[in-house]
């Protein structure tokens, strides 16, 4: 690998190794079983410190919520989306896809139309808090209000996990330089089971 690669519109001089596969296959077990061996994967083991255990943590993001896994990924989406990160983005539209959320709404997200008709009122007060908490860091009572509507502190609990756990991968693609796998790794049948 070079000592320099282009990352959105900055250029890393100096990005994260990505280690092989027998420092990765270590990872994918447990809860994180099924996870494909892709590139934002590998730089997390260059912490073994810390990987195996995020890693167990991280699979369990894809096991079954309260938080509805479409809205749970359309939350995945719309962080990738505001953090500048087509890591994210690329590879959740895959995920989003496998759980059968429409190009529509995929395509209404992209262009930022958060209030689009294809999406429902869960979906709407998902968008703005998810974009307050990661603009604002504190959503305004009224956005919390409203999220209560439609979520329960559980589902708002585990909404903020994913949103803190994308933006945590996010800056760690984009200032690791973490580069776009050759192509978007599939979902496995019954991953989210």
């Amino acid at each position: 690998m070079s000592d320099t690669q282009t990352h959105g519109n900055s250029t890393i001089r100096h990005p994260l190794p990505l280690p092989n596969d027998s420092a990765i296959q270590p990872l994918l077990t447990g809860a994180a079983a099924g996870l494909p061996p892709i590139n934002v994967f590998r730089a997390l083991a260059n912490a073994p410190s810390l990987a195996p255990a995020y890693m167990q943590y991280f699979g369990h993001l894809f096991k079954p919520l309260e938080l509805n896994a479409r809205i749970e990924r359309l939350v995945v989406l719309l962080t990738g989306k505001l953090s500048g990160c087509e890591y994210i983005w690329r590879q959740n539209v895959v995920v989003a896809k496998s759980l059968e959320i429409s190009d529509e709404k995929i395509t209404e997200l992209h262009e930022g139309n958060l209030q689009a008709a294809c999406f429902n009122a869960d979906e709407v007060a998902a968008f703005k808090f998810a974009t307050e908490t990661i603009e604002l860091i504190e959503v305004k009572d009224s956005t919390y209000s409203e999220a209560e509507k439609h979520f329960s502190p559980r589902a708002l609990t585990e909404m903020l996990y994913v949103i803190g756990s994308y933006m945590f991968l996010a800056r760690l693609i984009r200032t690791g330089g973490i580069p776009l796998d050759e192509q978007a790794a599939k979902v496995p049948d019954g991953f989210f089971h």
